[in-house]
């Protein structure tokens, strides 16, 4: 019998608002962000999920407890469910990267898929763990329904994973 994962990225954080790379920088919830999840928490506090992962990253880590309050379950953390590691770019804003950086800029925006983040990593391999914590779970959660807590860039490459 299938599994059903809810893939839930994480609520707001002041840097998501001025749009800073964060990578694994462990900001927090803004209180926006905490609203959200107390909304999702009630949005879903009658579905059947029997388990919750996260991100151990804070902004992911809270959502997930929150989400889980109505439910009683322990989140499990998966560092593999964490944010794309870009390196040299945390806390920098696009425009600053662009300037210090010009040509990885350039690269990053036109072949995203070929780049390797300065003392970060490559898409390629958030997608190789992502699809190891995503084949865990599903695994796992044979016949039942769980739901995993973790970030913009993880979310889109187990989308595009899971539509082939």
């Amino acid at each position: 019998m299938a599994a059903t994962l809810i893939l839930v990225r994480h609520g707001q954080t002041d840097w998501n608002v001025n749009a800073r790379y964060m990578g694994w920088i462990d900001e927090g919830l803004n209180p926006e962000g905490q609203r959200q999840a107390e909304r999702l928490a009630r949005r879903l506090e009658r579905w059947p999920i029997s388990a919750i992962y996260s991100s151990p990253l804070a902004r992911a880590l809270r959502t997930a407890q929150i989400v889980a309050g109505p439910h009683s379950l322990p989140v499990q953390t998966m560092p593999e469910l964490g944010e794309m590691r870009i390196g040299d770019w945390e806390g920098m804003l696009a425009v600053e990267i662009a300037a210090r950086y010009p040509e990885l800029w350039r690269t990053w925006r036109a072949s995203p898929g070929d780049f390797r983040m300065p003392s970060g990593e490559s898409l390629g391999e958030v997608a190789e763990r992502a699809a190891a914590a995503f084949d865990r779970i599903m695994d796992s959660a044979e016949g039942t329904m769980a739901l995993a807590v973790t970030h913009d860039v993880v979310v889109r490459l187990l989308v595009a994973r899971c539509l082939g």
